[in-house]
């Protein structure tokens, strides 16, 4: 308990910090944007913009995969770039080895310390031949077994019911969320924690019952603490890079480059896609060059080639996306054989800081970048003269209040029930692995051995 609330009172401190600093560079690039001078709008769309992503207020419970995103986008025109500088990006080796958290607590040292605690309960009542008089006092194999599995499983409440309270209120305290989400949220990740109590204290129990001794019944639950919190979530995320690859950084932008470039260079004057256009407008407008045409020809040809990049560069996003869903729905899977996977992404979805959370993100600041971006190719229409200046005459450019005019980038949290949309598959099989655990109880109720 004691590490627990540490690490909500470490969370709290380190999320207000960070809080505090995204908000004073949110503040300084949106200053720099507004006071910038008289400009080409196309120099300004190159100039770019950054965004950043903050962190949901539950993250102090559980970081999830935060740690491992980028935070920031520089936005800037033709070019959509990835999130950069994350938290493991500037850490150690150590960082493998996961976060100092309430919920690593809670998923890993909790369960060692209930089978520490239950090892015993059963194997030890008959080796002190105590298991027999409890059964000639009418005590059923299914009462003692039912009775034992309770009492562990709201001892073990104890180091959940105090942590959440907690949570709440450093929650709460970061103003960054409404108070009944919060709320929510924490109800989901109690019901989860319970489920997965009562499935650690049933497993305790039961390898309790069918051992001879208690030396016996300690080792294998070790072992299956081991494999069930330790190896398998390991081999799992192995097995699901590899059944999943993903294409490196590298190959990944070079992909994309070349289909933009089949597509239409709008920096090309001489570019196939883009010439059939020019003859168009020329048609339309009966008129022989680009400079007769009542608008700017260039802010339009960049407008197009926009639109014909931002369209390239989500079909290849949503090509990736699919192979990080495939990874993710096989990590949903084995849950199933796994419960602490399905507790895991649980978590982390109530948390706010899955996966889905990050790639909504993601979109949001697309969505910002691509209309900046043609809201600066229609200045260049409107407001840029079509006639060149000449050699030593004034630049091409409009005024800087211009800039004032831009709104400013607000990441909104994806609402929970939409989260929880995308984790049926662990909730199900927590239900599943409910009922396993009463069909066992039932099933070892009617064999127990007292002697």
């Amino acid at each position: 308990l004691l590490f627990c609330l540490s690490s909500i009172a470490v969370g709290f401190f380190k999320y207000s910090e960070t809080n505090s600093r995204v908000t004073e560079y949110r503040h300084q690039v949106r200053e720099q944007w507004e006071h910038r001078p008289s400009k080409h709008p196309h120099r300004m769309a190159h100039y770019g913009y950054l965004v950043f992503r903050m962190s949901h207020p539950l993250s102090i419970f559980d970081n999830g995969l935060d740690d491992y995103l980028g935070n920031v986008i520089f936005l800037e025109a033709h070019k959509q770039n990835s999130a950069n500088l994350s938290e493991a990006g500037s850490s150690g080796i150590l960082v493998r080895f996961g976060a100092f958290s309430s919920a690593f607590i809670l998923q890993c040292i909790v369960p060692l310390i209930i089978l520490f605690l239950g090892f015993g309960l059963i194997a030890g009542e008959r080796e002190n031949a105590t298991l027999k008089i409890l059964s000639t006092q009418g005590a059923s194999g299914k009462d003692i077994l039912w009775g034992k599995i309770i009492g562990l499983w709201q001892f073990s409440l104890l180091f959940l019911i105090p942590v959440l309270p907690a949570v709440f209120i450093a929650a709460s305290l970061s103003g960054m969320s409404d108070g009944f989400d919060i709320l929510l949220r924490i109800l989901v990740i109690f019901l989860v924690y319970l489920s997965y109590y009562f499935f650690i204290c049933t497993l305790t129990i039961l390898v309790s019952a069918v051992s001879r001794n208690s030396s016996l019944a300690l080792v294998t639950l070790i072992g299956s603490w081991l494999l069930l919190v330790v190896f398998l979530p390991k081999g799992i995320q192995f097995a699901a890079q590899n059944l999943n690859p993903v294409p490196s950084r590298i190959a990944f932008e070079t992909a994309l480059e070349k289909d933009i470039l089949k597509a239409g260079d709008s920096h090309n004057p001489n570019d196939p896609h883009f010439a059939k256009i020019k003859d168009s407008l020329l048609a339309k407008y009966q008129v022989k060059t680009t400079s007769e045409l009542p608008f700017n020809y260039s802010g339009f040809v960049m407008k197009e080639g926009e639109k014909i990049s931002s369209q390239i560069y989500i079909k290849h996003q949503q090509t990736l996306e699919k192979t990080f869903e495939r990874q993710q729905n096989f990590s949903e899977w084995s849950a199933f054989l796994d419960p602490m996977m399905a507790v895991k992404n649980l978590s982390m979805t109530a948390s706010g800081s899955d996966y889905h959370s990050y790639t909504q993100f993601q979109k949001q600041a697309e969505e910002f970048r691509f209309k900046m971006a043609q809201k600066l190719n229609d200045l260049q229409i409107e407001k840029i003269s079509n006639v060149k200046p000449e050699n030593g005459g004034p630049p091409a450019k409009i005024d800087g209040k211009n800039w004032k005019e831009f709104s400013d980038f607000n990441y909104v949290f994806i609402p929970f029930d939409e989260s929880l949309k995308q984790q049926l598959i662990s909730v199900a099989a927590l239900i599943f692995w409910m009922a396993v655990c009463v069909a066992s109880i039932e099933i070892a109720g009617r064999n127990l051995k007292l002697i």
